[in-house]
């Protein structure tokens, strides 16, 4: 039977673990950021910054532009976990659920 592993070794890799998961995190902050300043940079060139539109009345138009694009263009595919698990997306509108 094999030994089981030292606490050091088990906080050891919880370590490494943890920076993979903080690399991760920006990673997907720094994509969140992009994504922010290209749609940004789309609504500018569009004109929505010289309208004064209340934030309420701008957000009601984005929900309603996604749920248009929703049913005219595919989701964009998460790619495959690597190992025995897989990804799986979460449900449609549990998004909007958590908010």
């Amino acid at each position: 039977m094999a030994r089981p592993k030292s606490r050091e070794a088990i906080l050891g890799e919880i370590q490494q673990l943890s920076s993979s998961i903080d690399a991760l995190k920006k990673k997907l902050s720094d994509h969140d950021k992009a994504e922010a300043a290209r749609i940004g940079g789309l609504a500018m060139k569009a004109g929505l910054g010289s309208i004064a539109i209340p934030e309420e009345a701008l957000a009601k138009a984005f929900e309603e532009l996604v749920a248009r694009f929703r049913t005219e263009y595919p989701a964009l595919e998460e790619p495959k976990a690597k190992g025995r698990r897989s990804a799986r997306s979460a449900p449609e509108g549990a998004n909007a659920q958590a908010e």
